[in-house]
């Protein structure tokens, strides 16, 4: 049987105000309690014990610790998973201070990997989003999955109402760069399998079936494609979304160094695209209307 042990919960709140995404309470704010006092760095000192202090701090992330066996024949999963999908509004603030910090730079309507002074990996010269990609009119939804994060000639801005949402049009370079500017990594998609599947009795990451009163995918309510983050429930070992709303960037490779997997269905799959041991491949500089990302931070 699968081990279950106790959730971390780093809430960092985030909020938008008319376009523009500001930090809602104190930035070492990490119990949510929108005030800085000794329970906040009872969570740093537990964080910078094991796992060093990331620099700069990403705000928004809610962590679940996880101690899972792994899928049969594959590694073990030791460590923290994000519960949520990344945001628009927390890839919106990687792109603000990846400009400031000269990792990123302009290729027309496309954001590209540049050398900067961040220590995380750059992918320069490579595609890491789309501003401009126009989404998918599908099974209800009106430019479904467009990309909802702006240039505005001075800082990246998000559409107002789809903070929430998951970003998509992020290539896996920029699904990686995001993650190693801030010292976390990808799942490697057994890693990602042995989160989605819990106990080893779930089907699907919403459980051993799937309706679309748990899940975003085909036939759900959907007017925008993705819906935000965790709106349709929390499964197994407190995620959500890991199926349907958008397929999922790993760090394993497809077919060649090229692709990579992702997993567990987007918005306009069909429920068999979201199970658990569904695995599909896309070239490093896919980006589209329906594939995100999530994180893994190492240590336990």
């Amino acid at each position: 049987m699968k081990t279950y042990i106790t959730i971390l919960a780093v809430v960092l709140f985030t909020s938008c105000v008319g376009l523009h995404c500001l930090a809602a309470c104190p930035s070492m704010d990490a119990t949510g309690d929108c005030r800085v006092d000794f329970a906040d760095f009872v969570v740093f000192a537990e964080q910078w014990l094991t796992d060093g202090i990331p620099t700069p701090i990403l705000s928004g992330i809610t962590w679940m610790s996880i101690n899972d066996p792994g899928v049969s024949g594959h590694e073990a999963f030791n460590g923290y998973m994000s519960k949520y999908e990344i945001t628009n509004a927390q890839y919106c603030q990687f792109l603000n201070a990846a400009e400031a910090s000269g990792d990123i730079t302009f290729g027309g309507n496309d954001v590209v990997g540049a050398n900067g002074t961040n220590t995380g990996e750059d992918f320069i010269g490579q595609n890491y989003y789309n501003l401009v990609g126009a989404g998918y009119t599908y099974d209800g939804a009106n430019n479904g999955g467009a990309a909802r994060i702006n240039w505005t000639g001075s800082s990246f801005t998000v559409d107002s109402g789809f903070e929430n949402h998951p970003v998509t049009y992020v290539t896996w370079y920029g699904s990686t760069a995001f993650a190693s500017y801030y010292g976390y990594r990808l799942p490697t998609e057994w890693e990602w399998q042995a989160v989605a599947n819990y106990d080893g009795s779930y089907t699907y990451g919403c459980g051993a079936t799937i309706n679309n009163s748990i899940a975003n995918y085909t036939n759900s309510t959907h007017p925008y494609g993705t819906t935000a983050v965790g709106a349709f429930g929390t499964y197994g070992y407190g995620m959500c979304d890991m199926a349907g709303n958008v397929y999922e960037w790993t760090s394993s490779m497809y077919t060649s160094s090229s692709n990579r997997v992702v997993r567990g269905g987007s918005w306009r799959s069909s429920s068999t695209f979201c199970s658990t041991t569904y695995r599909s491949g896309f070239t490093t500089l896919s980006r589209d209307y329906n594939i995100g990302f999530r994180l893994v931070m190492d240590g336990n």
